[in-house]
């Protein structure tokens, strides 16, 4: 019997149990735990090719070139940038406070400027959130990264190093916020027990609000950002 979809296949030292994810700009991905054995990946998604087919349907259609953005809006803080294009813009510069100017080029070329753009201001805002809540915590981490994640908001690796999703610009404070606790309680407990969610609701006592939050958040984050991404 051949399958109806096409699938990624993602590999999870953490995860369990097999799971199946249908990603908001792209495809189907399962999830599998080391030694799942890869014969019963197919028979998984002929279990549930309904629930998969109900869910594909719900995904918001995937522009080939979504329009460039005329207007960047950060949830983090509220702020919003208006861009220019100028073919003679030597580099993305922000010469006054919700003005950034970026070189008319290729489209794709100008996708990866705002791209990196994205991720100046997450050095500039992260970095300075997770230490505050170092503070207030008690709780410690050894290093920090940003990087663009397709499935995670976020991890904590056992040497201290926590990497945190340049996405998180586009989710409110309190929810961006939760998060980084989310991932210093991984510092005392690396696993998701009950200790680890009770330390979580110490310093967060409405987690589950921000985890409904972050659920749903990747529906409204720019489709030219998502698009490019996930391509």
């Amino acid at each position: 019997m051949n399958l109806l979809f096409e699938y990624s296949l993602r590999v999870s030292h953490r995860a369990k149990h097999a799971k199946l994810l249908i990603k908001p700009y792209g495809g189907l991905e399962v999830v599998i735990p080391r030694r799942f054995p890869k014969y019963a990946v197919e028979r998984l998604i002929r279990q549930h090719q309904g629930w998969i087919t109900r869910q594909l349907e719900k995904r918001p259609p995937l522009d080939p070139t979504p329009e460039l953005p005329g207007v960047i809006n950060l949830s983090i803080d509220g702020s919003c940038t208006d861009i220019t294009y100028h073919p003679n813009a030597n580099c993305t510069r922000v010469d006054i406070p919700g003005q950034l100017w970026v070189k008319k080029e290729t489209y794709q070329g100008s996708i990866r400027q705002l791209r990196r753009w994205i991720r100046r201001e997450a050095w500039r805002r992260l970095p300075p959130m997770l230490d505050r809540l170092v503070q207030k915590t008690g709780l410690e981490y050894i290093k920090i990264t940003i990087r663009s994640q397709k499935t995670r908001w976020g991890s904590c690796s056992s040497n201290g190093t926590i990497s945190l999703n340049d996405q998180l610009l586009f989710v409110p404070h309190a929810t961006a916020e939760y998060l980084m606790i989310h991932e210093l309680c991984h510092r005392q407990h690396l696993n998701h027990s009950s200790n680890f969610w009770r330390l979580v609701n110490r310093h967060c006592p409405d987690y589950a609000t921000h985890e409904a939050i972050l659920n749903q958040a990747r529906k409204t984050i720019p489709a030219w950002f998502m698009a490019d991404l996930y391509r």
